[in-house]
């Protein structure tokens, strides 16, 4: 059976990770960035519906499409790790690229949060339906 992990309350910057704990994730790198900036670091895996608590994290380390699009809906920051040029294309080549932060690095990451582009995201997220979405993979099969 699964195990699921307990929100953890504590007065340091608390993140969240969601997703499978494969390296192929960034799970080592945000692991990393976590000890290195001394936040506290919760990892979801194999648990439906984990989104739900995004809004009791200051920050979200994520790199799956759909989970950036649930932070940012839910209104908190984004680190996405990238480990190969093929990932790298996949973020910065996002609609929602000038709302995440993308890192390689965890020791080059700048946790510094510009409050007006974490609403910017927020608002272009709450805009996201499944019909844009479609209709965005449709234009990529195309081409």
């Amino acid at each position: 059976m699964a195990q699921h992990s307990k929100i953890i309350i504590g007065t340091q910057a608390k993140a969240i990770f969601i997703g499978r704990l494969d390296e192929d994730t960034g799970i080592a790198a945000y692991r990393r960035l976590a000890k290195l900036r001394h936040i506290k670091l919760v990892e979801y895996t194999n648990t439906p519906d984990a989104a739900k608590f995004l809004p009791l994290f200051d920050y979200a380390f994520v790199s799956r499409y759909l989970t950036i699009l649930e932070a940012l809906k839910a209104g908190i920051a984004v680190f996405a790790h990238y480990n190969n040029p093929i990932k790298y294309d996949y973020l910065t080549l996002t609609p929602f690229v000038k709302y995440i932060h993308i890192f390689s690095d965890p020791l080059t990451v700048n946790l510094k949060i510009d409050p007006g582009e974490i609403s910017q995201g927020q608002k272009w997220a709450r805009t996201q339906t499944w019909s844009k979405l479609a209709k965005v993979y449709e234009r990529l099969w195309q081409k």
